[in-house]
């Protein structure tokens, strides 16, 4: 009696662990955006449409969720020389470490002037409109308006006795990714 009911505890429904095995969950972009903080350093699957290849390097990925107006970066690991640019406006499955990017005041500090100086100088930012979006940022805004806002940000969080950084969340090492169906 005993075995038959700790069985059932365990594998409620019917369940079986040959019936879960291989079987991993696939985020969506929301989800992984929610829950990013309690998964960094797992090794993750996401989906989403892809948006945006970094045009410098192709090693960045944007995929985003089906109305455009969220995204995770997505960076390649050593297989992937450079994303296929074929993927974008099609759904894809990426897998790869979820990581955490802190950043101070001292650096959000650094940004600002150097966001300053190539507005002054009329250069072209570092910081492409997908990276700012993917960090939440209203790519409407100028560079340096948009480091400003996340100094604010950063410093309400302080006030209220949170976190002296501000986290950004991505995928590193993607060594695989798939249209999917």
């Amino acid at each position: 009696m005993f075995v038959a009911i700790a069985t059932i505890a365990l594998f409620p429904f019917g369940q079986s662990i040959a019936q879960n095995a291989g079987k991993s969950k696939i985020y969506t972009i929301e989800e992984i955006i929610e829950k990013a903080p309690s998964l960094v350093g797992q090794t993750v699957q996401i989906e989403g449409v892809a948006q945006h290849v970094c045009a410098t390097s192709g090693r960045k990925l944007f995929l985003a969720t089906p109305d455009g107006k969220r995204t995770f970066r997505v960076n390649a690991g050593k297989n992937i020389t450079k994303f296929d640019k074929n993927v974008l406006k099609q759904n894809v499955i990426a897998t790869g470490v979820v990581f955490e990017s802190r950043t101070t005041m001292e650096a959000l500090n650094k940004q600002e002037a150097a966001a300053i100086a190539a507005e002054k100088a009329q250069a072209k930012p570092e910081h492409c409109s997908s990276e700012a979006k993917a960090q939440g940022e209203d790519i409407k805004e100028t560079a340096v308006q948009r480091v400003q806002t996340l100094k604010a940000k950063l410093q309400e969080q302080i006030n209220k006795g949170g976190k002296d950084y501000l986290s950004f969340y991505s995928m590193n090492n993607c060594n695989e990714y798939t249209i999917s169906k």
